[in-house]
């Protein structure tokens, strides 16, 4: 049978099939101040290898100084927004220098620190959006990354990340969900951290 006769008796047995119905949408639910929502988003995390902490935003500076110890260059991202000020004044106290966010940099950077859309308690995972106040190389080329999600932005499962996914994946170039540091099997079944991105992952929980 030709192709163009086969689909028109496709098109024809499915003219008067009803639409399937749409799945019910629903709201997202994010947590507000929720400890047992941070402990399973914890535990998962480490599970696959991360290491996940929760802090107010006055002691994030703290926190960041004290990951980027020994660290001689880290490059930040734009999208962490109120937050910038925090970890570029950590950095400065650790004695690291800022790079701008440029592939090169962040090639040779020993630290990536970068905002977070959304964390999945469930799975332990963070999405992250590319784009311009974004660059996708801070989160996969320096040996270590540090994520930083705000508290609200935690959600228990995939339901609240499938109907907020619209809207924070908005002019982003990519969004990506993000269980663990790097990690692969590919070669003789041996288990390899760190070949095709960070070697380790923070993700550090920011509290209203």
């Amino acid at each position: 049978m030709e192709r163009e006769a086969f689909l028109a008796r496709v098109r024809a047995a499915l003219v008067d099939l009803p639409a399937p119905p749409l799945p019910e949408a629903l709201p997202p639910t994010f947590a507000s101040g929720d400890g047992r929502l941070f402990e399973r988003f914890a535990e998962e995390l480490a599970a696959a290898g991360g290491e996940a902490r929760r802090l107010p935003s006055f002691a994030l500076a703290d926190a960041v100084a004290e990951l980027a110890a020994g660290a001689r260059t880290a490059v930040v991202t734009p999208d962490l927004g109120p937050f910038l000020g925090r970890v570029e004044d950590g950095l400065r106290r650790a004695g690291c220098r800022v790079l701008e966010p440029t592939r090169a940099a962040a090639a040779r950077a020993e630290l990536g620190i970068t905002g977070a859309a959304l964390g999945v308690a469930a799975t332990g995972s963070v999405l992250l959006r590319a784009g311009p106040d974004a660059p996708r190389a801070a989160s996969l080329l320096p040996p270590t990354h540090v994520a930083v999600l705000p508290e609200e932005r935690l959600v228990p499962g995939f339901e609240g990340l499938f109907a907020a996914l619209p809207d924070l994946a908005r002019g982003a170039s990519q969004a990506v969900l993000v269980t663990g540091p790097s990690r692969t099997a590919d070669i003789e079944r041996t288990l390899v951290r760190g070949v095709h991105g960070p070697l380790r992952l923070v993700v550090a929980v920011v509290a209203p």
